[in-house]
C-alpha cells in the first residue's frame, strides 16, 4: 500500500504536464490527495494490525516462559529442599560417629584409673558423649525444619 503513494505522486506530476486547465489540476491533485490518504490510513491498518498480532505472539510466549520458569523454580526448589534433608542427615551421621570415637577414646584413657578418678572419669565421657549427641541431634533437626520451610 505504501508502495502506491510515490505512484500516484509520479501520475500527478506526468499529468501536470498536460495541458490541463488549472481547475482541473486542482481537482487532480485534490483527488490524488484523498487517495494517498486513503492509502496511508489502509496501511497504517495493516500495521497496526501486524503490530497487534505480534504483541499478542509476545505476550503469549512471555505467558509460556514465565509459566515454565514457575515450573523450574519449584523443581529446583524441591531438589534444594531434598539436598539441604540429606545434607542435615549425613551431617549428623558424622558427627554422630565423631562424638562415639571422641568417647572411645576418653573411656580408653579413664582405664588406666582406679576407683572414684575411673568413675569419674567414665561419668564425664558419657556425660560429653550425651551433650555431643544432644548437639548434633538439634544441629539435625534445625536444618530439617529449614529444609522444610524452604519450600
Amino acid at each position: 500500500m505504501i508502495r502506491l503513494i510515490p505512484i500516484v505522486a509520479l501520475a500527478t506530476f506526468l499529468l501536470a504536464g498536460c495541458d490541463k486547465t488549472s481547475s482541473e489540476t486542482s481537482k487532480d491533485v485534490q483527488k490524488a490527495r484523498e487517495v494517498a490518504v486513503q492509502d496511508v490510513n489502509a496501511a497504517q491498518q495493516d500495521a497496526n494490525k501486524t503490530e497487534n498480532k505480534s504483541n499478542e505472539k509476545v505476550a503469549a510466549a512471555q505467558h509460556d516462559y514465565d509459566k515454565s520458569k514457575a515450573s523450574a523454580q519449584v523443581k529446583l526448589t524441591a531438589a534444594e529442599s531434598k539436598a539441604m534433608i540429606a545434607k542435615a542427615k549425613a551431617d549428623f551421621d558424622v558427627a554422630q560417629t565423631a562424638a562415639e570415637g571422641r568417647h572411645s577414646i576418653a573411656i580408653e584413657q579413664c582405664g588406666s584409673l582406679k576407683g572414684v578418678d575411673k568413675t569419674a572419669c567414665v561419668s564425664t565421657a558419657d556425660a560429653t558423649l550425651a551433650s555431643d549427641q544432644a548437639y548434633a541431634t538439634a544441629e539435625r533437626d534445625s536444618a530439617l525444619v529449614d529444609a522444610e520451610h524452604y519450600n
